[in-house]
């Protein structure tokens, strides 16, 4: 689901004005007193997020220590979660009566677009079957490796190199490139989260060098990238239990 006009949601609590919006002058120089957040106000995206919270929060469901952006809500009709992300909105519930009570709710408070079930969120692909949901991020693979120039690399099996030992770079001994190298590990470790923990070892032991990568450890991290060039494709499916 989306939230239409999400930012508009939110209570300012500062005092800010406004010259009168183009196409909306009363033939003053009067100017606005904004009482809701606008696009393009820096604390427009904290506003509506403590809208939701509180909203959401009313109506049973318990914000996640582990993940601030996932609400979970148990009673007699079931499991239901919402993740939040920006101002959309993925519900998932373990039966039919939790999902039309979470979708009520919801609509109750915002107006609301139902978008159907997901294909696509932050980047993920979210494939759905008879009982199985798969995730994936070929995509964002794809594009990690044109920006690093590698599109046809020469794959490999494995992530990591086990005839190659991995040992700190002594100071000032070759030319620290740990800005570009901390990017990459960045972008290495939102995939190792979200569907490729295959990589997740090697990609943790390399950041242990960020601070003075040596060209063995760029050597290692562009290992990584030639192994998912054979490996794009690979992601997590969740199965029900009797399959």
């Amino acid at each position: 689901m989306d939230v239409k006009g999400a930012y508009l949601n939110g209570t300012l609590k500062e005092r800010v004005y406004m010259h009168q919006p183009e196409g909306y002058q009363d033939g003053t120089n009067r100017i606005c007193l904004l009482i809701k957040t606008l696009y393009g106000l820096k604390q427009a995206g904290r506003e509506w997020n403590i809208e939701f919270d509180n909203k959401v929060t009313k109506h049973g469901f318990t914000q996640l220590l582990s993940n601030p952006c996932v609400y979970i809500h148990r009673n007699h009709k079931g499991v239901a979660i919402i993740t939040v992300w920006v101002d959309n909105l993925l519900l998932f519930a373990s039966s039919d009566g939790a999902m039309v009570a979470m979708t009520d709710d919801v609509k109750s408070k915002w107006q609301m677009t139902e978008l159907g079930e997901p294909s696509k969120i932050v980047g993920i692909k979210i494939t759905i079957s008879d009982h199985k949901v798969t995730i994936s991020q070929k995509k964002y693979i794809e594009n990690i490796l044109a920006k690093e120039g590698l599109e046809g690399a020469n794959q490999v099996s494995t992530p990591l190199d086990p005839n190659m030992a991995l040992v700190p770079n002594p100071d000032g001994n070759e030319e620290n490139r740990s800005n570009s190298y901390a990017r990459l590990l960045g972008e290495l470790q939102f995939l190792a989260n979200a569907t490729r923990p295959d990589i997740a070892f090697m990609v943790n032991r390399l950041a242990s060098y960020t601070a003075n990568p040596s060209i063995h450890h760029i050597t290692a991290l562009k290992r990584v990238l030639r192994y998912l060039a054979g490996t794009k494709s690979y992601g997590i499916t969740y199965t029900t239990e009797s399959e």
